[in-house]
C-alpha cells in the first residue's frame, strides 16, 4: 500500500514539473496560423482605422417627408446649435437623427432635454463616429 502511494507522489511530481516547465516561455506566446488569418486581421485593424465608428446611439427626430425632415433639422440646429445633425435617407422616408453618444444613459439624458421639443423623438443604436 505504501509503496503505491510513493509511486502515486512521485509520477504526480514528474508530471507537474513537466507542466510547468512547458509554460516557461519568458512571457512570449507563439501562435501558428495560416498567411490568410494575418492577412485578414491586418484588413480590419486599417479598416478600424479608416472609419472610425463604434457602436453607439443616435436621437431620431423625425422621419417622413423631404420638406418635414428639413423643417425639423433646421428647429432642432436653432435650439442645439452644438449637436451634430444627420440627414439619412431610407427608402421611402427621410430621417433626422442627431448626436454621437457612446452610452445609452448618454442618449437617455438628452432625450429627455430634446423630447420637450420634438415628441416623437427615440433613441436608435447606430454606428457612431469615434472621435
Amino acid at each position: 500500500m505504501q509503496l503505491k502511494h510513493i509511486t502515486f507522489s512521485l509520477l504526480l511530481f514528474i508530471l507537474s514539473s513537466k507542466l510547468t516547465f512547458s509554460q516557461n516561455n519568458n512571457g512570449h506566446i507563439s501562435i501558428d496560423c495560416s498567411p490568410e488569418i494575418n492577412t485578414l486581421i491586418a484588413k480590419k485593424i486599417n479598416y478600424n482605422k479608416e472609419n472610425h465608428t463604434i457602436d453607439g446611439y443616435r436621437i431620431q427626430l423625425f422621419y417622413g417627408s423631404e420638406n418635414g425632415v428639413n423643417s425639423a433639422r433646421n428647429k432642432f440646429r436653432a435650439l442645439f446649435p452644438n449637436t451634430a445633425t444627420y440627414v439619412d435617407y431610407e427608402s421611402p422616408e427621410w430621417k433626422v437623427r442627431v448626436g454621437n453618444y457612446k452610452t445609452r444613459l448618454e442618449a437617455d439624458r438628452a432625450l429627455q432635454e430634446i423630447i420637450l421639443n420634438f415628441g416623437d423623438a427615440i433613441v436608435i443604436e447606430y454606428k457612431i463616429k469615434s472621435q
